[in-house]
């Protein structure tokens, strides 16, 4: 047990702190602390009660300062700005474009708000002093000043630039790649002309009130390093965006690496045509795996039902059948599959669609056979409306209707489910996957394996979905070249994070990225000034040691408080 005992030396007692503990079997005094004099303690103490601390999220902006320094994000955005007519580039506020746009994409990736919300965040984290400069005057004016700086046809050569960059110092795996297409929904008024990308479409989110705006992202197989992405017109297809961004993107797999033989782009059923299979087949050098709708091809799915054979992936029996045939002019490898998961999302989904119908039916059933009828239906009429009712994606298999009449011209209908139609749809249909490739070298379990990837560029939209980080929305622009800029912004604060997780996860970090980033949070910078004397200090809070490992990986301590680069280096 400790305790504080006295010593004097020269006539002057001194304080310690002392244990007592046994050295080779014998008792001795060890000094764990020196006082001083007392009234040396004393006058510490007292200043203690005079120290005003505040504390700062500094793990998670000093992480993302970092990478972005070892990427040099920074000078490749300023190399693609204009100089303007003085032949200097353009600073606001003692920044560059370039580090005003890593500002907002760190900024979107630790807490997603408006651009006039952006300082309220930042003064509450520790990036002012890390970077040595105030961003006082950061407001959104500043920003949509700097955006307005970055012409439309740089933003490919940016990103192009930085990925490369990415792929050298990380050493990220191009094997596989993995490519999909989603949209987010604007508030950007319907009477507003000052832009073409958003427009009313399918909203994934149910939003089909409001005008959209798409994005097509290509990811890597491992962490979803974002390689490639591109800003669309909200009312396109998934088939049409295919077809158009098809060039670019190979010509960005072509900038990353020389050698295109092992690597396979993976996609879904909804970006295939018969003229973007014949584009592909143009790139003889690219690998595929891709998937076919099942109802266009129902001469497969019922050769396979009479073939299925049983295959073991990840200690989970699937039925599978293997063909080789030619589709759309090529030979194709085809792998049909029985998948459970979606089979009983089919099923959900038909219920759902079921009691839809039911209401609309009754409703329908009840004016016919409501005797103050203002209108009297002919029978064709009936059908007509019936079979408008009943139209949709397995549900017109299974829903029948029989008509009747009522006397007095009049006539209602009775409608049920067919049990035998259900069944032979559930034992033949639901859940079936055709999934199509030219790797034909490929093993069954290595083509299924590849188009279940495709979940890996879902998470990947999950995220930039995810209102807590790195959120997409809200964004407040309604001209086109300010929205693909804040598109640009807000991948760019994406990949940071994957590069950062990614390093993370070598230290053991096992949790989600919103997760990681909520962890980072706790990684806090205290400020400690002395009232008296005014003397301020930095010092980072103890760290927990479930995220020691990982902050030494990212490189987050005391030895390294103050970012490597200084922002006013960019001017």
């Amino acid at each position: 047990m400790a305790s504080i005992q006295p010593r004097t030396s020269r006539g002057i007692k001194y304080w310690s702190i002392v244990e007592s503990r046994r050295i080779k079997g014998k008792p001795r005094t060890i000094i764990l602390e020196y006082l001083g004099t007392a009234d040396s303690l004393l006058k510490r103490m007292r200043d203690e009660e005079n120290l005003s601390i505040k504390t700062y999220s500094h793990g998670d902006t000093t992480a993302l300062i970092n990478v972005a320094k070892e990427l040099d994000v920074v000078d490749i955005i300023n190399s693609h700005i204009p100089s303007t007519k003085s032949g200097k580039k353009p600073v606001r506020d003692g920044l560059s474009v370039g580090a005003s746009f890593l500002l907002a994409a760190i900024g979107r990736a630790c807490h997603p708000t408006s651009k006039l919300g952006w300082f309220d965040w930042c003064k509450e984290t520790s990036l002012q002093y890390c970077l040595g400069a105030s961003f006082k005057g950061v407001d959104s004016q500043h920003f949509w000043d700097q955006m307005d700086c970055l012409p439309v046809e740089a933003i490919a050569l940016i990103e192009k630039e930085i990925v490369q960059k990415l792929v050298s110092v990380y050493g990220i795996n191009l094997d596989r790649l993995f490519f999909d297409t989603t949209n987010f929904f604007t508030f950007i008024d319907s009477s507003n002309e000052h832009c073409d990308l958003p427009q009313r479409g399918h909203n994934k989110q149910k939003r089909m009130d409001l005008r959209q705006v798409g994005m097509a992202l290509l990811v890597s197989q491992k962490d979803q390093f974002p390689l490639f992405h591109d800003v669309y017109r909200g009312n396109k297809n998934d088939v049409t965006v295919f077809k158009e961004v098809l060039g670019d993107m190979t010509e960005r797999i072509h900038s990353l690496t020389q050698e295109l033989t092992d690597i396979t782009v993976v996609f879904d059923k909804g970006n295939n045509s018969k003229d973007n299979f014949a584009t592909l087949d143009k790139e003889k050098d690219i690998h595929y795996v891709g998937g076919l709708v099942s109802s266009h091809f129902m001469d497969l799915i019922e050769e396979a039902n009479k073939n299925f054979s049983s295959m073991k992936i990840n200690d989970e029996e699937v039925p599978v059948y293997r063909i080789k045939k030619e589709i759309w002019g090529e030979q194709r490898t085809c792998v049909i599959t029985v998948s459970k998961q979606l089979k009983e999302g089919q099923i959900q989904g038909i219920e759902q669609h079921l009691q839809k119908k039911y209401k609309l039916l009754a409703k329908f059933k009840q004016q016919l056979e409501n005797p103050k009828r203002k209108k009297m239906f002919q029978a064709k009429e009936i059908e007509d409306h019936l079979k408008k009712i009943i139209k949709g994606q397995f549900i017109d298999l299974i829903l029948k209707y029989e008509m009747f009449s009522l006397g007095n011209n009049a006539v209602s209908f009775t409608y049920f489910i067919d049990e035998v139609a259900y069944t032979d749809l559930m034992d033949t249909i639901l859940g079936r996957k055709i999934i199509v490739t030219n790797q034909h070298e490929w093993t069954n379990e290595e083509i299924v394996l590849a188009y279940r990837g495709q979940a890996k560029v879902e998470y990947a939209f999950r995220n930039l979905k995810n209102p807590i980080h790195l959120a997409i929305r809200p964004q407040y622009h309604w001209t086109d070249q300010k929205i693909r800029a804040h598109f640009l912004i807000c991948v760019l604060g994406y990949l940071l994070t994957v590069a950062a997780y990614s390093k993370a996860k070598t230290a053991g970090y096992k949790r989600n990225t919103s997760n990681f980033l909520n962890d980072l949070k706790t990684i806090r910078l205290a400020c400690v000034k002395k009232k008296k004397s005014n003397k301020i200090t930095f010092q980072m809070e103890t760290v927990d040691h479930n995220m020691d490992e990982v902050a030494h990986v990212l490189n987050i301590s005391n030895h390294a408080i103050k970012a490597k680069l200084n922002i006013s280096d960019y001017i």
